[in-house]
């Protein structure tokens, strides 16, 4: 299993000059690559996928859209290393537009818990500089945190998980990238 699937923070950074598709690294604390995902442009259809490194040869997970442009579009979640799928999000489209909010899901299609906005995104789109906080909420632990850091040059978010956190590992990296991924495209 991945280092990343094993670590209590990590930092999430996005490319700095981008005009089409984006890119971002998942790091350690000291700045050593984890995790990388490079999204293509115009797609239509939302598929992420994280490497191991920058080598791109070892895939870990596969975020897809189950349908094009879907405003409130569920993303299933596959475990590249073992073909499996772990779970899903479920974007709150009505909730987003004043807070992002998503549903987490199990392999079944049950909600567990939610990524929740604790900024308010609306007023954080027309002003860039707001740093974005998110909690993944589930009921009966402690939260696991997105907290983005304010630079107004690079784009990077603090992830925080409390120890012995139950929440699969790889659903937190990956709801955390879509997050990114899709918030990244609202402020452009």
């Amino acid at each position: 299993m991945s280092q990343l699937f094993e670590m209590n923070q990590y930092i999430v950074q996005e490319k700095f000059f981008k005009i089409f598709g984006n890119t971002f690294w998942i790091k350690d604390l000291e700045g050593n690559i984890i995790g990388y995902s490079k999204q293509k442009a115009f797609k239509l259809k939302e598929d992420i996928t994280l490497f191991a490194d920058e080598t791109c040869t070892q895939p870990l997970i596969q975020v897809k859209a189950r349908k094009m442009l879907d405003l409130a579009a569920t993303y299933d979640v596959f475990d590249l290393t073992t073909n499996q799928h772990i779970g899903s999000a479920k974007r709150n489209f009505l909730k987003s537009i004043v807070k992002d909010s998503w549903k987490l899901l199990d392999t079944e299609g049950n909600q567990y818990g939610e990524l929740i906005e604790d900024s308010i995104a609306i007023l954080r789109r027309f002003v860039p500089f707001i740093p974005a906080k998110y909690h993944f909420e589930i009921p009966g632990f402690e939260g696991i945190t997105i907290h983005q850091q304010f630079n107004p040059i690079i784009k990077k978010s603090l992830l925080t998980i409390p120890q012995g956190h139950p929440m699969d590992r790889r659903m937190i990296a990956a709801i955390t990238l879509l997050n990114s991924a899709i918030e990244g495209r609202q402020g452009r």
